[in-house]
């Protein structure tokens, strides 16, 4: 049930991600920053969410790893924002900002409550 409200939580902060992105590039900062503070609200719910789905599980390595990714993802996007609003982003925030994210995605899919693939 409580990865019912994380998945939730992760689609709401993705919708305002790429609203504001799209707003700060487009150089409305007014509305991107007001869409920016609800983010940031919507990061409580993915990081409590989050925190609840970790004794529903055997805590292992990867599970931590996914734990702390996820943490290191939402700092990502702040400071991918945060640098994009600014306009001094830089090649390097972009890339590890994308690996980050990848990684944690990544780690999320293939953990216990995420999809099933079979090799």
């Amino acid at each position: 049930m409580i990865t019912g409200y994380h998945l939730l939580a992760l689609s709401i902060t993705c919708i305002l991600f790429i609203f504001v992105f799209l707003f700060y590039k487009r150089g409305k900062t007014k509305k991107a920053v007001i869409l920016h503070q609800f983010m940031r609200l919507s990061f409580l719910g993915v990081l409590a969410t989050g925190i609840l789905l970790v004794p529903l599980m055997p805590f292992s390595l990867a599970r931590g790893a996914k734990l702390l990714f996820g943490i290191m993802s939402l700092g990502m996007i702040e400071i991918f924002l945060m640098h994009l609003n600014k306009g001094d982003l830089t090649k390097f925030t972009t890339v590890s900002f994308i690996v980050i994210l990848s990684i944690t995605i990544l780690l999320g899919l293939f953990l216990p409550l995420g999809i099933y693939l079979r090799f």
